[in-house]
């Protein structure tokens, strides 16, 4: 799955004050906020919602193939008709409706957990986009 950017806005002053503390410490403001932000996801995001997560991108790594052109492909070998490719594409096409199905139920859950931090950085002064 591919990273999401994140935009923040946040006093220039503060930020220049912040980033030079962390230097002395030999950290990166990137690397301090994405450690937050793997720890708020832990707090808020169910450990088996988390789970499914992880698989699904351990799944989309796996499965990202090197796509041949067309002409490539063509083998000369018949192509398989019959029951057997009618029984393999609605395998097929159940196993992509239940990943279509829980990809919806995260992309909710997320949202919800997304307006619930916008709503609590809202009160502490802070604003956050996606």
């Amino acid at each position: 799955m591919a990273d999401k950017e994140i935009k923040i806005t946040f006093s220039e002053k503060k930020m220049e004050a912040l980033v030079f503390f962390l230097g002395e410490q030999n950290e990166k403001i990137e690397d301090v906020l994405t450690a937050h932000l793997d720890k708020t996801y832990e707090k808020y995001v169910p450990q088996q919602v988390r789970k499914f997560v992880e698989s699904q991108m351990a799944v989309s790594q796996e499965e990202a193939p090197v796509r041949t052109p067309r002409a490539q492909r063509q083998t000369g070998e018949p192509r398989e008709t019959g029951r057997r490719n009618a029984r393999q594409g609605t395998r097929q096409n159940a196993s992509r409706q239940e990943a279509h199905r829980a990809d919806s139920e995260i992309a909710a859950q997320e949202n919800e957990a997304a307006e619930s931090m916008e709503a609590q950085e809202e009160t502490q002064g802070m604003s956050m986009g996606m």
